[in-house]
Order: structure tokens, then sequence, then C-alpha cells
């Protein structure tokens, strides 16, 4: 079904954010940037600037995406399935990208606040639209 397509490509952010922050707190423990306490007790005003930034972006990934997914299971049970809902879940997930990119990467706020909007703004109509036509 159209759902597993969004699914993938945010379960695939949440990989690839998942391994790099991984990958670069171990290392940095092992350089003696971190140490065990300050990730046990997830001490992030110890953390280097880019693993705390990617920590944030990492843990950001479980709150709207969920009301999204919570949505596309909806959309499954219900089989419903147009074009509306595809715009909704490339929207979404193109924010959500371009969120992370931002938080990231990006030291431009105005950008990733601009981003998150569109995202939430994208939910937020998606939600609304199941509502509505669920009456």
């Amino acid at each position: 079904m159209w759902i597993h397509i969004p699914i993938f490509f945010l379960v695939l952010l949440y990989t690839f954010l998942w391994l790099t922050t991984a990958g670069l707190r171990i290392r940095a423990v092992y350089q003696r940037k971190i140490s065990l306490a300050d990730i046990r007790f997830v001490s992030k005003e110890s953390f280097p600037e880019r693993i705390r930034l990617l920590t944030n972006s990492y843990d950001n990934q479980f709150q709207l995406p969920l009301l999204f997914i919570c949505l596309l299971l909806l959309l499954h049970v219900q089989e419903a399935e147009s074009q509306l809902w595809y715009m909704f879940s490339t929207v979404f997930v193109a924010a959500r990208y371009w969120h992370c990119y931002e938080h990231i990467l990006g030291h431009n706020l105005k950008m990733r606040t601009l981003a998150f909007a569109l995202g939430s703004l994208t939910l937020f109509a998606a939600w609304f639209t199941l509502l509505w036509q669920s009456f």
C-alpha cells in the first residue's frame, strides 16, 4: 500500500540520525571529549555542538512524525487513497528532511522554523481533512 513509502523515508531518516549520532558519540567517548556519565545522564550541554544538534534532531523525530504515522495507519484502516493524501505525505516528509537539515547543518533559525511550520501545518491540515471526511 502507498503508506509504506512515506514511512520508509521517515525510517530512513531515523536510521541515519541514529547511526550518525551513535557513531559520533562513540568516537567522542574514545577521544575523551565526552564522559560516559554525560551519555548516561544525557548531559547534552557537555556534548560537542554537532553531537548535541544531532541528538536533538533525533529526539525531534519522535514528536510530529509519530502523529503522522498514526494518521497513516488510520488512512490504511479506512483504505483511503487519493492524490490529496499523497500530497500531504510528500510535503510532510520533505518538510521533516528540510527541518533535519536545518537543525543539523543550517544555522538559519528562520529557515528551520519555516520547515517546522510547513510540516506542522501540513500535519494539522491532514488530520483536519481526515476528521472532516469522517463526519
